[in-house]
C-alpha cells in the first residue's frame, strides 16, 4: 500500500493547475458550436498530441470529426473511457473568455472544455509520472451533442464503435456535471399530440362547444393533472426524483371565430428506471384512443428524443474506484446523485451497454451568458480522473510507461 500511496502522491505532483487554466482558456477562444466543431476538435486533437498521444479524428459529418485517444494498457485489467464533447451551444451575448482569479470565463468554461482539458492533464500526469496502468484508457471528444442543433451524431458514432468492438469500454466516465457521481437519470421524450377535427377550420357558430377541439383539449390537459397526481403518489427514486409530465407548447387556431383545428400539445414526459419508453407509448396511445372514442375527434400522438433512463449501481467497480480517489484526495468519498436531466450517459448506459457516470467541476452555469469554471475545480477534477484511473484500471506490476498509440480507423 505504501508504494501505491507514493505513486498517486507522483501523479498528484504532476497536476499543474496553471497550466489547466492555459489549456482551457486557449480552448475557450476557439469557436466550436454545434454544427462546426471542427476547430474544437482539432484543438482537443492538437492538445493530445502536446501531452504525447496520438489522437485519431474520425469524422462524423465533413469537417465535424469525434476525437479518439488510447493508451494502451500493459495487460490484465480493465478499460476506462473519458469522454466529452467538443461543442457548444450558440456564443451569442456569452462574456467572452478571460480570467478572474480562479475563474476561467466564457462559452464552453463550464459545459464543457474545462472537463477535456482536465481530462487530457489527467492522463498527462499519469504518463509523466511513470504510471503504468494495467488496463487500458480512452479519452474521447465527441460532436453533435447539443440539441436541438446537434441531433447526437457524435455519440451515436461512438456507440457504433463500441457495439462493432473497434473501441472497447468497461466503464464510461462523461468529464461534465457536478463535482459529484451522477450516476443516474430519468428517461425523457417529446410528446407531440394533435387534435383534429374532420370538420376542418369552419366558422365556429356551426360547431357546438362540445364539439370543438379547444373543449377536449381541457380534457386532456386534465387527464395530464390526473397522471401527474399518480405520479406524485408513488415512491421517488432516491437519486433522481420522480416521474412527471409538463407541457411544453399549445399551438391552435388562426381567427377568432374559425374551429382551431389541428391543435398541438407539446411537452416532455420523464420516467424512472425500471420502466421503459414501450410504457410511455402505450400510456398515450390507450389515453389518445379513449378521447378520441369520446369526442368524434382525431387524437394522433408520436414521441421524439426518446432516451431510456439510467442507472450504475453503486457497487460498479468505477464507483468505488472514484470514491477510492475522494478519500485520497479530499478524505471523503464524492457523494453519489441523480438528475432528472438526461444526456449522452443514457445513450452509452442502454444503446451501448456501458455502465457510465458523470463527473465534472461544476453544473450551475452551463448555458448562461455568464458561463464560467473555477480552476480549482478543474485541478480537482485531473486529480481525481488520474487516481480513479489507476484504480479502475489497476496498476501493471513492472511499472513500465506505455506509449500512446492510435484508435483503429
Amino acid at each position: 500500500m505504501g508504494g501505491l500511496s507514493m505513486s498517486f502522491d507522483n501523479v498528484l505532483a504532476h497536476i499543474d493547475a496553471e497550466a489547466i487554466a492555459r489549456d482551457t482558456l486557449a480552448f475557450l477562444r476557439v469557436r466550436s458550436e454545434t454544427g462546426a466543431e471542427g476547430p474544437g476538435s482539432a484543438f482537443l486533437a492538437d492538445l493530445l498530441r502536446r501531452e504525447g498521444f496520438d489522437p485519431v479524428l474520425d469524422e462524423v459529418e465533413p469537417g465535424r470529426p469525434n476525437v479518439y485517444c488510447r493508451i494502451p494498457g500493459a495487460g490484465g485489467g480493465p478499460t476506462l473511457m473519458f469522454n466529452g464533447h467538443t461543442d457548444t451551444i450558440p456564443i451569442g451575448n456569452s462574456l467572452p473568455p478571460g480570467r478572474d482569479g480562479d475563474w476561467i470565463i466564457g462559452r464552453g468554461a463550464e459545459d464543457m472544455k474545462g472537463g477535456l482539458v482536465a481530462m487530457v492533464h489527467a492522463a498527462s500526469a499519469l504518463r509523466k509520472a511513470g504510471i503504468a496502468l494495467a488496463g487500458g484508457l480512452w479519452l474521447t471528444g465527441v460532436i453533435g451533442h447539443e440539441t436541438p442543433a446537434g441531433k447526437k451524431e457524435g455519440p451515436r458514432r461512438l456507440i457504433t464503435r463500441l457495439r462493432e468492438r473497434d473501441i472497447t469500454a468497461d466503464a464510461i466516465v462523461i468529464v461534465e456535471g457536478p463535482c459529484a457521481l451522477w450516476t443516474a437519470s430519468l428517461g425523457s421524450a417529446i410528446y407531440r399530440i394533435t387534435i383534429s377535427s374532420p370538420r376542418g377550420p369552419i366558422h365556429t357558430i356551426k360547431v357546438p362547444y362540445e364539439q370543438n377541439p379547444a373543449s377536449w383539449l381541457g380534457r386532456l390537459l386534465l387527464e395530464f393533472e390526473h397522471l401527474e397526481r399518480e405520479f406524485a403518489s408513488i415512491p421517488s427514486h432516491p437519486l433522481c426524483g420522480r416521474e412527471q409530465i409538463n407541457v411544453g407548447m399549445i399551438e391552435a387556431g388562426d381567427y377568432v371565430n374559425r374551429l382551431p383545428t389541428p391543435i398541438r400539445v407539446l411537452g416532455t414526459w420523464r420516467w424512472m428506471p425500471g420502466k421503459t419508453q414501450t410504457r410511455i407509448r402505450d400510456t398515450l396511445a390507450s389515453l389518445c384512443a379513449r378521447l378520441a372514442e369520446q369526442s368524434g375527434l382525431s387524437f394522433d400522438f408520436s414521441l421524439e428524443a426518446t432516451r431510456e433512463p439510467f442507472e450504475t449501481p453503486a457497487s460498479h467497480p468505477i464507483i468505488q474506484a472514484f470514491s477510492t480517489a475522494g478519500e485520497r484526495l479530499t478524505g471523503h468519498a464524492p457523494r453519489q446523485i441523480g438528475m432528472a436531466l438526461v444526456g449522452d450517459a443514457n445513450l452509452f448506459a442502454n444503446e451501448a451497454g456501458v455502465p457510465t457516470l458523470y463527473y465534472g467541476p461544476a453544473h450551475e452555469t452551463a448555458h448562461s451568458d455568464h458561463e464560467r469554471v473555477s480552476l480549482e475545480r478543474l485541478a480537482h477534477c485531473a486529480g481525481m480522473y488520474a487516481l480513479a484511473a489507476i484504480g479502475f484500471c489497476g496498476v501493471a506490476t513492472d511499472q513500465a510507461s506505455p506509449a500512446g498509440s492510435a484508435a483503429p480507423s
